[in-house]
């Protein structure tokens, strides 16, 4: 789902790498994601023939989301090959590397580091906390003493030497675009030349990243109205074309439902009609105690639009409203009936093999 979207680049490239026993501090049970990452990295999920599928982003690419190898990536954030020959003795003393017994070499370990320094940047600005960490970590298959270990070490020895994310400068823009894209978008799905058109970007830090969380990739954000910023980090998938297939709209305080179903609407072809809500909880595993309420929408349009993008073609977007947050631990509290976030995706959202939508 679009909250796990986010670390979906460095996802794969672990999840390749380092297969569990091993866990990952940024990252939901491994089963979910392996599937967000081949979701969002590849940009399809055709059964083509491997040499008539699009080849998708390099190695390197997938890493970061955004072309930058791991190595620039690390070199970047503050982290050295020292600290993360540090952060993978840790991995490996603890069945996060490679599997027991197994040492973890340089390639390995960078990729390790690349999720933690996303960890550690959400902890700084308050998106997670290091309770939900270790919580996660556990429920991704580490025992209570190995998440321990992982989280008292990158919060003593490798957080403090992780610099915080250096945002790209924003574009110069000439707004006035049309209400729609050329192939009926509104917003979800549409590309960001349209967006930056239609839209003033501003600093996603600033607006974005308590609520949302650190991307991987290059992040992007507009205002839509005075209390009403979309956040979104751009696919990597050379398939997707620079093209928003899942966003979140923040307002800066809750407002009621009707205002959040017209913002969802607003970012959605004309066609698009909205089905009965579905009450949500968090998974299981998560430490936290929440809810969320989904909203799919039909819509022939998004369709379209993604069969034109090679992805997910089906008539359907889906709108989960959270009354404070979402974070990688499930919904922040309860759901009243008041909206701070939503997270707007193309796809239906359905409830799982228990019949209860999760968060």
């Amino acid at each position: 789902m679009s909250r796990y979207r986010r670390a979906a680049g460095t996802v794969l490239l672990v999840a390749a790498a380092l297969t569990v026993g091993g866990c990952g501090s940024d990252t939901e049970p491994t089963t979910a994601r392996a599937s967000a990452a081949q979701e969002d990295v590849t940009g399809t999920e055709s059964t083509a023939p491997a040499d008539e599928q699009d080849a998708g982003p390099a190695p390197e690419e997938t890493a970061t989301g955004d072309g930058t190898s791991l190595e620039d990536f690390l070199a970047a954030a503050g982290v050295d090959d020292a600290l993360v020959n540090q952060l993978g003795e840790i991995g490996d003393a603890n069945n996060y590397g490679l599997g027991e017994g197994v040492e973890t070499g340089i390639e390995d370990r960078r990729g390790l580091a690349t999720v933690q320094v996303t960890t550690c940047r959400n902890v700084a600005v308050g998106y997670r906390t290091w309770e939900g960490i270790r919580y996660s970590d556990e429920a991704d298959g580490a025992t209570e003493d190995q998440a321990a270990a992982m989280a008292d070490f990158l919060r003593t020895k490798f957080c403090p030497h992780v610099a915080p994310l250096k945002e790209a400068p924003l574009p110069e823009q000439t707004l006035g675009g049309p209400s729609e894209d050329d192939r009926g978008g509104r917003g979800l799905a549409s590309p960001l030349t349209w967006w930056d058109g239609r839209y003033p970007r501003i600093s996603w830090s600033k607006a974005c990243a308590a609520q949302t969380g650190m991307p991987i990739g290059d992040p992007v954000a507009y205002r839509l109205a005075k209390d009403e910023v979309v956040c979104a980090t751009v696919p990597p998938a050379i398939s997707l074309k620079g093209h928003l297939i899942s966003v979140d709209v923040v307002f800066s305080s809750p407002v009621d439902e009707d205002r959040a179903r017209k913002a969802a609407l607003a970012l959605l072809p004309s066609d698009a009609s909205a089905t009965e809500p579905t009450e949500g909880t968090n998974p299981d595993w998560s430490y936290l105690g929440g809810g969320c309420l989904n909203i799919n929408f039909r819509t022939a349009t998004v369709e379209a639009l993604m069969d034109g993008l090679g992805k997910d073609a089906e008539p359907w977007a889906s709108a989960l409203y959270y009354s404070d947050g979402a974070t990688e631990d499930g919904a922040v509290g309860d759901y009243t009936g008041q909206v701070k976030q939503i997270s707007l995706s193309t796809g239906a959202n359905e409830p799982g093999a228990s019949g209860q939508l999760t968060c």
